[in-house]
């Protein structure tokens, strides 16, 4: 009897890979020097990449200490802070708007096999995204998700910035678990981040894979060996097998 009901999938990194990372960068520091030049502010392009590495830094200790990310607004007001520029909302919401959107502009790109694999998966499972944001929301994310043509493969969506926590806070879970009814240890998280993906799942019981199929996964760089998941899929084109195995068995006979 089949034990897995629902599957929930990280977004980066493992649906989408980071590519056009660096566009994405530019597109938003442009934006920002033009609206600083606009209220008479020069900036040094070494003092935007110094701010920018700050603000990474400013989001990540949020990210990991606090179980929770920033909004985008939230962040573009630690750059009006870092530059003592004079609060002009209409300006600052012009750069949210564009720091959100700069993902459809230069957008990453899917994951060789993941529409093959969620159309498999689709037909026997529910399947939801749990995902961390960063400067793009939910709803900005959802538009890429139906642009790529992956989003109708999903019932439903947690995202840090709507749920109000990030991985591995049990809630980012659980509100997926919730809704469809689901006790954890009917369910499985797929995602490539041990001490968040993988970490968060399994302290709730729940099944996980740890995906390690994306070569341009600069961020996580710990040993794949060194893992809580039930099993390691380096592609998508196996994780419905890998799937199917757990669901048999609870467990892969390779891992």
């Amino acid at each position: 009897m089949s034990k897995i009901k629902v599957v929930t999938i990280d977004f980066w990194n493992t649906l989408f890979d980071s590519s056009n990372g660096i566009e994405r960068n530019e597109h938003r520091i442009k934006k920002l020097k033009s609206a600083f030049e606009s209220i008479g502010l020069e900036i040094s392009d070494s003092d935007y990449e110094k701010a920018m590495q700050d603000a990474w830094e400013y989001f990540n200790n949020i990210w990991r200490n606090e179980q929770r990310t920033i909004s985008t607004r939230d962040a573009i007001q630690f750059f009006w802070n870092y530059f003592q520029a004079p609060v002009i909302e209409e300006l600052i919401e012009d750069v949210v708007d564009t720091f959100e959107k700069s993902i459809l502009v230069h957008p990453p790109t899917l994951i060789e096999g993941v529409p093959e694999a969620l159309e498999s998966l689709s037909k026997k499972f529910k399947l939801a995204i749990v995902s961390d944001t960063g400067f793009s929301p939910g709803s900005i994310l959802r538009e890429l998700l139906k642009i790529s043509g992956i989003y109708d493969y999903f019932s439903y969506f947690s995202f840090s910035n709507e749920t109000g926590v990030a991985k591995p806070h049990p809630k980012a879970f659980l509100s997926v678990l919730n809704h469809f009814d689901c006790e954890p240890q009917n369910a499985l998280h797929i995602g490539d981040i041990e001490e968040t993906d993988i970490q968060g799942a399994k302290n709730l019981q729940m099944f996980a894979i740890r995906f390690i199929g994306n070569h341009l996964d600069f961020l996580n760089e710990d040993s794949e060996v060194h893992t809580l998941a039930d099993a390691i899929a380096t592609s998508w084109k196996e994780i419905p097998q890998i799937i199917d195995e757990i669901d048999s068995n609870g467990h892969t006979e390779s891992h």
